[in-house]
């Protein structure tokens, strides 16, 4: 642990006995980052639900969840449905399929793509990055969760030329140091044509 780290363990350790708040679980930088970015208009695919899927919901236009944890599924379902949210889809989803399956959806559709599931054997995070890069808008965002880990470091290269920001700290209840990255796709060229954003078909493929 860094001398950053050091510096954030008594907080980390204070939010630990706490109960967590209900907002993402990524680096509190990076939440404060997103509040002041996402807009009511906003589209958003979320790999990975959980208290997360109702946070965005309340900020954004629509959210597309995909989860394969049945707890998770079942507990954003009830959370989604004690609070009247109505503008979040859920599908389960098992993680073997889940790059298949971003890759069917309309391209340019999404203002923010959220990579934060719970991997599997075969398939990591950083296997729906790619897909994931043309189903943003340009301009648009992409998080990915956990940055720092050693085995993601591929994404940085499926991603180069969007701009980036890294967030380091404490995630609620985790009193060890975390880094979420959010990269920005590169906007239309000047002078190109306009990309029109790809229309949200109900239901999703």
């Amino acid at each position: 642990m860094g001398l950053s780290g050091w510096a954030r363990y008594p907080v980390a350790r204070l939010r630990a006995r706490r109960p967590a708040p209900e907002r993402p679980w990524i680096v509190p930088a990076a939440i404060g980052h997103l509040r002041r970015r996402i807009r009511p208009s906003w589209s958003i695919l979320e790999l990975g639900s959980g208290r997360s899927t109702s946070w965005y919901a309340r900020r954004a236009g629509s959210v597309l969840s995909f989860e394969d944890i049945e707890f998770w599924a079942h507990q954003t379902e009830g959370r989604l449905a004690e609070l009247g949210i109505e503008n979040a889809e859920l599908r389960r989803q098992p993680v073997e399929g889940l790059p298949e399956r971003i890759a069917a959806l309309p391209d340019a559709a999404f203002d923010l793509v959220v990579i934060d599931f719970l991997e599997a054997p075969g398939v990591s995070r950083v296997d729906c990055v790619g897909p994931a890069r043309g189903k943003l808008r340009p301009g648009g965002l992409l998080l990915l969760d956990d940055s720092d880990r050693p085995g993601y470091a591929r994404a940085y290269e499926l991603l180069e030329g969007w701009r980036e920001r890294r967030f380091t700290g404490v995630k609620d209840e985790w009193p060890q140091v975390c880094e979420t990255a959010i990269f920005r796709k590169p906007a239309a060229s000047v002078g190109a044509h306009p990309i029109e954003r790809a229309p949200l078909p109900g239901p999703f493929p």
